[in-house]
C-alpha cells in the first residue's frame, strides 16, 4: 500500500431548527462541486430534487460505523461529531489488562475479525474472535425506523467463550462502553450513583451542536455476574463488580481518540490506591474498576461491566424528536429486527451478484458478502488539519529529482536534500505547514494498518461500493473530489487530525503539492454512467416517485441507493458537477507531471508531445506511481519518461471524453481525442520495445542518450488495461503471451507483480517485485473479460486465460481466508500465502466483483 444529516419538519425547537439547516448546508456542500465553466445551468426542478436528496442522503448517513480503526463504535457524519466505541480485557487477571482491546492491532492475535453484513447505511452485523481472551465478541448496529433528523439506533454487544479444550473455563469479560463529544456541549449520568457503582438503568444524558438533546441507554438483556470470593475487610471503599461502574471525564477534544489511555490510567491509578492500602489483593475485579472523578459534566462517558459469558447488552441512542419508543429497539423485539435485516441484506446481496445462481456455495456467497460489508463497513468519516509542503509548486525551471526526506530511506542517497541538485536545494527547502481542517468520507484499505483514505486504492473501492450502492459512492466521490485544492491537486494520502497522524511515522505525514498518484477515481465515474445508461434503456421513472424527490423531505431510505439512477436530470446534474472536477484533476497532471520529450533525441522518435514522470522518485522507491518498489531506472534521472503515467493520462482522456459526449461538451470532446491520440502515439514510438514486447520505461544513459529500461510485469499492462491499445494490434498477443507464462508473470494463485525472469524478482523489500495483487488481477481480468467478448483473433486465447486467471484469483483468496480467517494485502507468487497487512478489505474484495463478473 502506497500510498477515505437531516431532514427536519413541522415545529421544531430553536436550537434543533438550526443544527437541521446546519446539517442540510453540509450535505448540499458535499452533492455540490464547482460548477463547470460553459455548462448551461439545469432546470430549477432538477436543483430543487437534488437539494431534498441531499438532504435525505445526508439524513440516512448521518450516524454510521464511521470509525474503522476501532473494532466497535459510532460516529456521526459532522465536524463535530458525537462517537461512540466498545472497550474490553479478560475479567480475571492482572495480565488480562495488558489484552486491553480498542483500536485494531495485528498484535492482538486475533483469529478473525469484521463485518459479515453490513449495508452501508442501516445495519452491520460483526463477529470477533479473541482467543487471548477467550472470546467470541459479536457486534451489530442497527438504526431505528423512524427516519428523523438525527435518528437513533441500537448496538447490540453480545459475548460467548471460545468453543476449544484449552477453554472450558467461561468468559469472564470487563466491558467498558464510551460516548463523547469532540466538539461543544456536555453530558451527565442519568442515573443513582453510588460507591459502589450505578444502579440500573444507567443512562447518559447529553447535548452537542448538532443533537439538542440525546439519551444512551444501557439495557443488561443477558449479563450473568462474576462469581468471585469476599475481598474481606477493605480499609477502603471498593467497588461492587455486580454493578456497572462509571466515569466521566472533561477531556480536549483533540485527546477524545486516546480514550483508551485516559481509562486505563483511571483504572490503573484507583487499582495502585487500592493495593497500596490493602494486603491480600481482592479479586481483580476489585481491583480493575473504573472510579469517578466527578468531572459531573464531562465529554467524555465511560460504563464498565464486570460480567461472565455468555453476554447481552444492547445500547440505545435516541433523541428528544424521536417519537419511537426505545423499548422497541432492545430485547426479543431487537432480536426479531436483526433477523429481519440479516435476511434484507442476503436477499438484496443475491439480486445484486447473484452468486448462488452462479453456482457458489454457500459458504463461498457468505465469503463475498463479508468482503463486500467489511468495505462499506470500513468506511470512515474524518475530519481534521493535514501537513502539506508546496515548496516545489511553483518551481518551473529544468526541474532537479525531486527527491523527498525519507521517502527512500537512506538508500535514496539524499536523506538531507530535499532536492538533488545543490543548487535547488539552496533555493528551495522544505516548507511543512498545517492546511485546513477539511473533511472526508472514505472507505480504507485496512483497519489496522491503514485505517485513512488513500486516493489509489479508493477508485477501486468505488468500483464494489457503487455496484452495491450508487449514490453512496457519489457521495464517497464528491468528498474526495472537495479535498482538491484550486490547482486541481488531491493529497494522495489523507492524514486528517491527530488520531490518523497516530498510525503514520512522522516522515511519511507531509503531503507534496507536486506529487500524484493514479487518479483512479475517474473508474467509479465512468462505472457511474455505465449504470446510469444501463438504467436509463432498462426503466421507467414512476411519475409518482419523480414528483416524490420535488417534496421537502425523502423519507424512504432504501430507496436512496439509487435516486440518481432512477432520475436522469438529477443524475445529469451531478455527473455536471463531478466532470468539472475531474478536468480541473486532468489538467494538474497535464501540467505538474509533464516529461521531456522533446530531449535526449526522442524529437526524432515521435511528433507527439505527451510524455510524463512520476515527480517523488528515488533510487528504488517511486511511492507516488502506487508501485513503491517496482523496479526502475538506476540512478533515477530527471529525463524519465514513465509508462504507465502516460498511460493514466491516457486513461483520463479517454474517460473524460465519453463523459463530454454524454454531456454535449463537443469542444472538450475534440480536444480530449486529440490528446489521447498523443499518448497512444508516444506509447507506440516511445515506450514499445519490440524486442521484448513490452511497453517500458524510458530514461537517460551516461551518453546523454534516451534508451528504454524494461522490466516485464504490472508497469508493461497498464497500455492494456487502461483501454489504450487497439483490440485488434498485434501487440495484444504479446500481452497474452506475458500473462500466461510461467517465465513471467502466470501463478497458480494470480498473476505476480513482476516477471520472475527479472532479476530484481523477490528482492530488496519485495513488495511490488513478485507478490500477487488483487487489483492489478482485477484490471486484468476486466480486460481479458472485454477481449473474450469482442469477435476477433484473440477472443478464444483470452476467453481461456480469462477462466483459468479468474478461477486462480477466486480460489486462493478463499482458500487463505478459510485457512487464516483473513483475506490479505498480498499474496506470494509462490505459496498464494497472504502476506503482509490483513483484514485488507480494501482492493482485495475486489474478489466479490470478480466472482459476480461484474467489472
Amino acid at each position: 500500500m502506497t500510498c477515505r444529516t437531516t431532514k427536519g419538519q413541522g415545529t421544531q425547537p430553536l436550537a434543533v431548527a438550526v443544527a437541521v439547516a446546519v446539517a442540510i448546508a453540509i450535505a448540499i456542500a458535499a452533492l455540490a462541486c464547482i460548477h463547470p465553466v460553459g455548462v448551461a445551468a439545469a432546470d430549477p426542478d432538477a436543483h430543487l430534487v437534488a437539494s431534498n436528496v441531499a438532504n435525505a442522503s445526508a439524513s440516512s448517513l448521518y450516524w454510521g460505523t464511521y470509525r474503522p480503526n476501532v473494532y466497535f463504535g459510532t460516529k456521526t457524519r459532522s465536524e463535530n461529531p458525537v462517537l461512540t466505541g466498545l472497550m474490553w480485557h479478560g475479567a480475571l487477571e492482572i495480565s488480562n489488562f495488558d489484552k486491553f482491546r480498542h483500536t485494531c492491532e495485528h498484535g492482538d492475535s486475533f483469529a478473525t475479525y469484521g463485518w459479515k453484513r453490513h449495508d452501508g447505511r442501516t445495519f452491520g452485523s460483526q463477529t470477533l474472535v479473541d482467543p487471548e481472551n477467550n472470546l467470541v465478541l459479536k457486534t451489530d448496529f442497527l438504526k431505528h425506523g423512524e427516519k428523523g433528523a438525527r435518528g437513533g439506533w441500537t448496538a447490540r454487544i453480545s459475548g460467548e467463550s471460545l468453543a476449544g479444550e484449552e477453554t472450558a473455563e467461561p468468559a469472564a469479560i470487563t466491558l467498558y462502553y464510551y460516548v463523547a463529544l469532540e466538539g461543544e456541549g456536555a453530558m451527565i449520568l442519568n442515573s443513582r450513583l453510588s460507591d459502589e457503582g450505578v444502579e440500573d438503568p444507567v443512562i447518559f444524558r447529553g447535548a452537542s451542536p448538532d443533537i439538542a438533546d440525546f439519551t444512551v441507554r444501557f439495557t443488561e438483556v443477558a449479563a450473568p455476574n462474576l462469581e468471585l470470593p469476599e475481598p474481606g475487610k477493605s480499609p477502603v471503599k471498593l467497588a461492587n463488580p455486580s454493578k456497572p461502574q462509571f466515569a466521566s471525564f472533561a477531556v480536549p477534544p483533540e485527546q477524545i481518540w486516546q480514550v483508551k489511555d485516559i481509562v486505563r490510567s483511571n483504572v490503573g491509578l484507583s487499582a495502585q490506591a487500592i493495593a497500596n492500602k490493602m494486603r491480600p489483593l481482592p479479586p481483580v475485579p476489585f481491583l480493575l474498576s473504573l472510579k469517578d472523578e466527578g468531572d459531573k459534566k464531562g465529554n467524555l462517558l465511560v460504563f464498565q461491566r464486570h460480567v461472565q459469558a455468555p453476554f447481552v447488552f444492547d445500547i440505545t441512542f435516541s433523541t428528544g424528536e424521536s417519537s419511537e419508543d426505545p423499548a422497541a429497539y432492545t430485547g426479543s423485539a431487537l432480536t426479531e429486527k436483526l433477523e429481519a435485516a440479516a435476511k434484507a441484506f442476503d436477499s438484496r446481496f443475491e439480486e445484486t451478484f447473484r452468486l448462488a445462481e452462479k453456482g457458489y456455495s454457500s459458504d463461498e456467497v457468505a465469503f463475498a458478502a463479508s468482503m463486500l460489508s467489511n468495505m462499506v463497513g470500513g468506511i470512515g468519516h474524518f475530519h481534521g488539519s493535514k501537513i502539506v509542503d508546496r515548496a516545489f509548486e511553483d518551481v518551473v525551471e529544468v526541474e532537479p529529482i525531486d527527491f523527498a526526506p525519507g521517502i527512500g530511506g537512506a538508500d535514496s542517497g539524499d536523506e538531507d536534500d530535499y532536492f538533488n541538485d545543490e543548487e535547488d536545494a539552496k533555493r528551495v527547502g522544505p516548507a511543512p505547514q498545517l492546511e485546513g481542517p477539511s473533511t472526508l468520507f472514505t472507505a480504507v484499505p485496512s483497519r489496522p494498518f491503514f485505517p485513512r483514505g488513500f486516493i489509489w486504492d479508493e477508485g477501486f473501492h468505488q468500483l464494489l461500493i457503487g455496484t452495491w450502492d450508487n449514490d453512496l459512492s457519489l457521495t464517497s466521490i464528491s468528498s474526495w473530489l472537495d479535498q482538491m485544492d484550486s490547482n486541481g491537486w488531491i493529497a494522495r494520502e489523507q492524514i486528517l487530525g491527530p488520531e490518523a497522524a497516530s498510525k503514520v511515522p512522522q516522515e511519511f505525514q507531509t503531503q507534496y503539492s507536486h506529487f500524484g498518484n493514479p487518479p483512479t477515481l475517474l473508474f467509479s465515474l465512468a462505472k457511474f454512467v455505465e449504470r446510469l445508461n444501463s438504467a436509463e434503456h432498462t426503466a421507467t421513472v414512476d411519475a409518482g416517485a419523480a414528483a416524490a424527490l420535488k417534496v421537502a423531505s425523502l423519507t424512504d431510505w432504501s430507496s436512496l441507493s439509487s435516486v440518481h439512477l432512477q432520475n436522469p436530470e438529477l443524475a445529469r446534474l451531478t455527473l455536471k458537477k463531478l466532470y468539472g472536477r475531474f478536468k480541473k484533476q486532468y489538467s494538474w497532471f497535464r501540467r505538474t507531471q509533464w516529461g521531456m520529450v522533446d530531449e535526449y533525441g526522442r524529437a526524432e522518435l515521435t511528433d507527439s508531445k505527451e510524455g510524463y514522470r512520476w515527480r517523488g522518485r528515488t533510487d528504488t522507491h517511486t511511492l507516488t506511481s502506487g508501485l513503491d518498489d517496482y523496479p526502475r531506472s538506476s540512478p533515477a534521472h530527471p529525463g524519465e519518461l514513465h509508462v504507465d503515467l502516460l498511460s493514466w493520462v491516457g486513461m483520463m482522456a479517454k474517460s473524460l471524453s465519453s463523459i463530454a459526449e454524454v454531456l454535449g461538451e463537443s469542444e472538450d470532446k475534440a480536444k480530449f481525442d486529440r490528446h489521447l491520440r498523443n499518448v497512444q502515439k508516444s506509447l507506440n514510438d516511445l515506450h514499445w520495445n519490440q524486442e521484448a514486447g513490452a511497453f517500458s520505461d524510458l530514461t537517460v544513459n551516461a551518453r546523454g542518450e534516451s534508451e528504454q529500461v524494461t522490466h516485464i510485469g504490472y508497469l508493461s499492462l497498464f497500455p492494456y488495461v487502461l483501454g489504450l491499445v487497439p483490440d485488434d494490434s498485434p501487440k495484444v498477443a504479446d500481452f497474452l503471451r506475458i500473462v500466461s507464462s510461467d517465465a513471467h508473470l502466470w501463478t497458480p494463485f494470480g498473476l505476480r507483480s513482476l516477471s520472475r525472469s527479472d532479476p530484481f524478482h523477490g528482492t530488496a523489500e519485495n513488495y511490488w517485485r513478485g507478490p500477487v495483487w488483487i487489483n492489478v488481477n482485477f484490471l486484468v481480468l476486466r480486460y481479458l473479460d472485454h477481449l473474450r467478448k469482442t469477435p476477433g483473433a484473440y477472443a478464444k486465447d483470452a476467453a481461456d486465460v480469462y477462466q483459468k486467471l479468474r478461477a486462480n484469483v477466486v480460489g486462493n483468496v478463499y482458500k487463505e481466508y478459510k485457512r487464516t480467517g483473513f483475506v490479505w494485502e498480498q499474496y506470494s507468487g509462490e505459496t498464494g500465502e497472504g502476506r503482509r497487512s490483513h483484514p485488507f478489505t480494501g482492493w482485495t474484495a475486489l474478489v466479490t466483483l470478480i466472482m459476480s463478473e461484474k467489472y
